[in-house]
């Protein structure tokens, strides 16, 4: 008697550490997966889209070098796209931001009212793209990555400029940026290096105080500043993504969004893993 033949197996889907988990999911799943009232549903799966970028963000691999598992990498790169055009990442960052603040570490505003700004300088690949300058305080060739954060360290806005430009001119852009998704902070705290007319351009232009964190006196070497080693954690939390330790994107806002993305991951992990987002028994 021949024995009946075995089905063939199917191979496993294959996950990785950077995948979103299906908690996760449900907070991203509403912002992202934006369907028509008529016509088809997409014929993407979002899930695996944002899968991939988030894979990327954390290992810095080439588009082409994306495992064959996620979409095609022109279908990665094309939703990328379009939602730094359309500011999506941004929003996202903003709701979640703010669920973070009211769920997780209980504030009563949920916006904030107080931030930290810095700079950081970052080098530039051959395919930095031409808005890329050399920042002579730093003795770095590449660009500039303006950071305004809350008291607590959940990235408000990014600004990514050529590194040769004044901190003070690129913290208005930052500003500008942030007043127009209505985001009224009344103190902002910065080092030395915003010293100069962005006090007075800020006052005048209804956005707030300007503090600038000094050296305590007779200060040597490396000393935790008040207010300001918030940003400078924030700074490390994004540098645990190796996308993130060069700059690869041609635009600037290419590499910005990257920055809201990792911002994304941290407040997405905190909102289901924390014990105000757990569901009651």
């Amino acid at each position: 008697m021949v024995a009946p033949a075995l089905p063939p197996v199917q191979p496993l889907e294959e996950s990785y550490e950077t995948d979103v988990s299906d908690a996760e999911w449900e907070v991203l799943r509403p912002h992202l997966d934006v369907r028509a009232k008529t016509g088809p549903l997409l014929p993407v799966d979002l899930r695996r889209v944002f899968n991939a970028l988030r894979y990327k963000l954390r290992t810095g691999c080439q588009w082409r070098l994306l495992p064959k598992s996620f979409p095609k990498r022109s279908t990665v790169s094309y939703y990328f796209q379009k939602w730094t055009k359309s500011g999506v990442l941004m929003r996202i960052n903003d709701l979640l931001r703010r669920r973070v603040r009211k769920e997780v570490e209980g504030r009563q505003n949920v916006e904030a009212t107080g931030g930290v700004i810095d700079t950081q300088s970052v080098k530039s690949t051959e395919a930095g793209g031409p808005e890329r300058g050399f920042d002579g305080g730093k003795l770095v060739s590449g660009r500039k990555r303006n950071l305004l954060v809350d008291t607590l360290g959940l990235l408000i806005t990014a600004v990514v400029h050529a590194a040769n430009t004044y901190d003070g001119a690129g913290a208005r852009r930052v500003f500008e940026v942030t007043r127009q998704r209505g985001i009224r902070l009344k103190k902002v705290w910065a080092d030395k290096t915003f010293r100069g007319s962005l006090k007075v351009w800020m006052q005048e232009q209804g956005l707030g105080e300007l503090e600038i964190v000094e050296r305590n006196p007779g200060q040597r070497g490396f000393e935790v500043q008040a207010k300001r080693w918030v940003v400078e954690r924030t700074h490390a939390w994004m540098g645990r993504n190796r996308q993130l330790s060069k700059e690869y994107d041609h635009s600037p806002r290419s590499s910005e969004s990257w920055l809201y993305l990792a911002s994304i991951r941290l407040l997405t992990r905190r909102l289901t893993t924390s014990n105000a987002a757990r569901p009651a028994p």
